[in-house]
């Protein structure tokens, strides 16, 4: 696992205002509304990769009374445009990457456009892998916004999109024998309005109070939206691994109750059941990891 240090100021908005709406009135046009837009990402468990690479060249939105437009493509405004490189496996823990910023008409918008036009991944060993990109270079990736975005005069809002790489980065070959001959990519993003969110965060320690690093966190969907014969990996919402103090984060959570599970080999599972999550609000969770015995 490619280790990352939290405490570096590595990028642009390690930390913003989970509220989702300031005044900010003396530095936007009158009668119009902000929409910061930022970038994250679940964490990628496959220890031999080094980094996973995307390039964005265009960010659109859609009002949502434009939905049912007939020409689909004129219901999208853009509002980024240049093309920015992200290593998403930077983007964890609770770091984001700001991608766009900019003044909208007052209004709810529903869905968010990405058009991507190039990945890679790279392992610790330095061979580069060049991934085809689906659909996002030509109609781009569409991620539907829930709850809608509302946009109000005078009010800056925030948008998150979780870009989910171990599900968008799918290694072919032995992976468990550490043979990989090369991925598939197919994008999985969620996108969350922070207006109507909260965040988990916490520590992982062991028995005697030491911070454990690299432990990974997975936060299961809400026990209702379970169906039968789910695979256990789909239960999973989001994840998260702890930095070098044994802290973890998880943002973009919708209001409601919820199970954390901490995972951290050479060490027995850690359950916490029944976790609130309000919107605005956050909810600390600490996990306490007991050492698996060895038979003598």
């Amino acid at each position: 696992m490619k280790q990352m240090k939290w405490s570096l100021a590595l990028l642009m908005f390690a930390v913003f205002a989970i509220a989702g709406c300031n005044t900010d009135e003396n530095s936007m046009p009158e009668g119009k509304g902000r929409l910061n837009v930022h970038l994250t990402d679940a964490p990628f468990p496959i220890q031999l990769v080094s980094s996973t690479w995307v390039t964005i060249d265009r960010v659109e939105i859609r009002k949502t009374s434009d939905a049912d437009a007939e020409e689909e493509d004129s219901s999208f405004m853009v509002i980024a445009e240049g093309e920015m490189e992200f290593d998403l496996l930077d983007l964890t823990n609770g770091i984001t990457e700001q991608i766009a910023s900019v003044d909208l008409e007052p209004g709810s918008y529903d869905m968010i456009r990405l058009r991507v036009v190039d990945s890679k991944v790279t392992l610790n060993n330095g061979e580069v892998y060049d991934l085809k990109v689906p659909s996002g270079s030509t109609s781009g990736l569409k991620i539907k916004i829930h709850p809608a975005i509302m946009i109000e005069a005078g009010q800056t809002s925030d948008v998150l999109l979780d870009f989910d790489v171990s599900k968008s980065f799918v290694a072919k070959g032995n992976v468990a024998a550490g043979n990989i001959i090369g991925f598939n990519f197919k994008p999985v993003v969620r996108g969350v309005y922070l207006g109507a969110a909260g965040r988990i965060q916490g520590s992982v320690k062991d028995s005697l109070d030491n911070p454990l690093e690299n432990a990974r966190v997975n936060l299961l969907i809400p026990e209702n939206e379970i169906e039968p014969g789910m695979e256990e990996e789909d239960m999973i919402l989001i994840s998260s691994f702890t930095d070098e103090m044994g802290n973890f984060k998880l943002i973009g959570l919708h209001e409601g109750t919820y199970t954390a599970v901490c995972v951290l080999p050479g060490f027995k599972n850690d359950t916490v059941f029944d976790i609130p999550v309000t919107a605005g609000a956050s909810t600390t969770v600490n996990f306490e990891l007991e050492a698996e015995t060895t038979e003598p």
